[in-house]
């Protein structure tokens, strides 16, 4: 025996993690067996023909029709011709799909040329990147060691109900700092660790993806007091409110400082693909270019400019404004025929019906999808177990008589189910 081997009487040592902000033994055979389930009722792997658009796709296996309640362009402007044929233009004149390379060593015109007019449609310094985990990816680290703000490392405070997007960070983040998680929208907590630590960031999203909003004027009014700095994801609300389709959080965050950071997804209502952050203070903008995975071989392809630069186009047009106005009324008429029903999201184009079991969502979803409605079944880790429901999102591309016929087909399978 070596002398490396011998025995001490120390306990064996052990390859399990410390588990302190993830748990994969926990999570995996949890998400897996649920997913089965919806596999087995026919409700994942959908192959479809979407040439009818998102509110008549087609089975090609199948032939059955359906209108899509699961998707997140908002206003359906994936689809509109404007910011379809900018994208084909993009690849017509560049000649190229992406330069595949650093973008801060050498990046297309049409690219600069994009973060110029986002900047100019929003009123603030825009970076662009390929989404928004890669943005929290990059961005987070280095808030948390105060490189953002010239400043030792800030304690990281996540809302509870944080997007996997940002909390999957969390434990690099820790690695820089001490990280919190905060129950949702608790301000009194919030409070408690800014009078206690003398920096502190703040994680959070505007529109939450599973229903609710974000306590803008409380988070604005601790940030006053405290001088905390606020990152939030705004992927949910962009292009769905504001004159520019600046979104929710910009309703009260209207002039960015250098202690805010907006980031949001142009892969949703926005109607192309990729993610932004609006910079409060434009001196960390070459800098960030730089960090950590924005500063990799994946930067925005052409085609993606393109489809940018279509929608910052419909976005300057009137067209902006009445498919909000249609998104608002449909809004409207899900949340008065629904009063009184235990849905969350009153207000908010994201609905969740919680049911319990995972077996029940699964069971809702597939009734809706048979009935003509797709919906996503959801069930822990996304949200907390026993709470499995159906979450669904209505669109500024479907009409108020779709709307109509929908909220008529769920009120009876929900009366039916429950």
């Amino acid at each position: 025996m070596h002398s490396s081997d011998t025995v001490t009487g120390a306990p064996p040592e052990t390859s399990m993690g410390p588990h302190r902000f993830r748990n994969n033994q926990r999570m995996v055979p949890a998400a897996e067996a649920a997913w089965g389930l919806s596999a087995e009722h026919g409700m994942l792997d959908i192959r479809v023909d979407a040439t009818k658009g998102q509110n008549r796709l087609r089975d090609v296996r199948t032939g059955h029709e359906f209108l899509n309640l699961s998707s997140c362009s908002y206003l359906g402007l994936n689809s509109h011709p404007t910011v379809v044929e900018a994208g084909i233009e993009a690849l017509r004149e560049e000649q190229i799909t992406g330069l595949a390379m650093a973008e801060f060593r050498i990046r297309l015109e049409a690219a600069h040329r994009l973060e110029e007019e986002l900047s100019e449609l929003f009123g603030t310094r825009v970076l662009p990147s390929i989404s928004c985990g890669v943005i929290s990816s990059a961005v987070l680290p280095i808030l948390a060691s105060g490189h953002l703000t010239d400043s030792d490392p800030l304690v990281v405070v996540f809302d509870r109900f944080a997007h996997f997007s940002m909390n999957f960070v969390k434990p690099v983040v820790a690695d820089e700092t001490l990280v919190l998680t905060c129950p949702h929208n608790d301000m009194e907590f919030l409070a408690d660790v800014c009078r206690k630590y003398p920096r502190v960031a703040y994680v959070c999203e505007g529109v939450y993806s599973t229903g609710g909003r974000a306590d803008l004027e409380g988070i604005r009014a601790l940030q006053e007091r405290y001088g905390m700095y606020v990152y939030m994801d705004d992927s949910h609300a962009l292009s769905t409110q504001g004159e520019r389709g600046e979104g929710y959080a910009r309703s009260v965050y209207r002039e960015l400082d250098e202690r805010t950071m907006i980031v949001a997804s142009t892969a949703k209502a926005f109607g192309s693909t990729g993610g932004i952050a609006m910079l409060g203070s434009s001196g960390v903008f070459d800098f960030l270019y730089r960090s950590g995975p924005m500063g990799w071989s994946q930067g925005l392809r052409t085609a993606a400019i393109g489809t940018t630069l279509g929608s910052i186009a419909v976005h300057r047009s009137p067209e902006l404004g009445v498919r909000q106005r249609q998104l608002a009324e449909n809004i409207r008429i899900f949340d008065e025929r629904m009063k009184g029903r235990d849905i969350r999201g009153t207000g908010s184009h994201i609905k969740f019906v919680t049911v319990g079991e995972n077996e029940w969502a699964v069971q809702l979803a597939t009734e809706l999808y048979e009935r003509g409605y797709y919906t996503s079944a959801m069930f822990f880790p996304i949200v907390p177990k026993g709470q499995a429901g159906i979450r669904l999102m209505l669109r500024g591309d479907m009409t108020s008589a779709m709307t109509e016929d929908f909220v008529t087909v769920l009120e009876d399978v929900l009366d039916g189910f429950l």
